[in-house]
């Protein structure tokens, strides 16, 4: 009885032991890495494209500029997308304002990723903060009309980095459609035109769009 008592504490003792043996030879040597994202849990919540108007200035010119964007959703708190716009009023400027002549038009447009952080998804009406990181195009067309013909040529063209940080409220009119609209300031660098300068084409912009998708 004793013997009998004796081997089953013996066992007690041992399984245990062999039991942690055993999981320290199955567990990954990299278990023991400690890093910043791993207890970070990335979940694919949605997706979503959507129309924008966007209204400023381009060289002092009240303008409308049409693009949208499109994305992904994750942990319905970032989103991940492209977005791009283009100038569709017509911006001009006189390069001598007593003769008026010439007079030059401004074709400009510009896109790249967007990264936006959503707070409070869920709720009917929330904040959203995108942010745009690309390039845009610009050129400049001279005027070469006449009674006949509403002519305009290019006379110069340049490439540029913009970025364009900004904030939304959005409202969520049904789950799988959303209204927004807010500020953005579009930031210009690199130009390299004749008559137009970087600040020329940065400026405060008011933003209003509709997403459509699954969020």
């Amino acid at each position: 009885m004793k013997k009998l008592l004796t081997l089953a504490l013996a066992i007690l003792f041992i399984m245990p032991a062999m039991a942690q043996e055993e999981g320290e030879k199955e567990k990954d040597p990299g278990d023991d890495i400690n890093t910043l994202l791993s207890r970070v849990e990335v979940d694919f919540t949605g997706g979503f494209i959507g129309p924008e108007l966007k209204v400023g200035n381009v060289y002092d010119d009240n303008s409308l500029l049409i693009g949208g964007r499109m994305g992904i959703i994750l942990n319905r708190k970032v989103s991940f997308g492209l977005g791009g716009y283009g100038l569709v009023s017509r911006s001009s400027f006189d390069v001598n304002e007593i003769t008026q002549e010439p007079k030059i038009r401004i074709g400009m447009g510009y896109g790249g990723l967007v990264t936006e952080y959503i707070l409070f998804s869920n709720k009917a009406v929330h904040f959203s903060i995108p942010v745009l990181v690309g390039a845009g195009g610009i050129t400049l067309y001279e005027d070469d009309s006449d009674f006949w013909d509403d002519d305009w040529y290019s006379v110069d063209n340049s490439a540029a980095f913009v970025l364009e940080p900004g904030v939304n409220i959005e409202v969520n009119l049904t789950k799988y459609f959303r209204l927004h609209a807010g500020a953005s300031y579009r930031y210009f660098y690199g130009t390299d035109l004749l008559y137009i300068k970087d600040g020329d084409l940065s400026d405060l912009t008011y933003n209003f769009g509709v997403k459509f998708g699954f969020f």
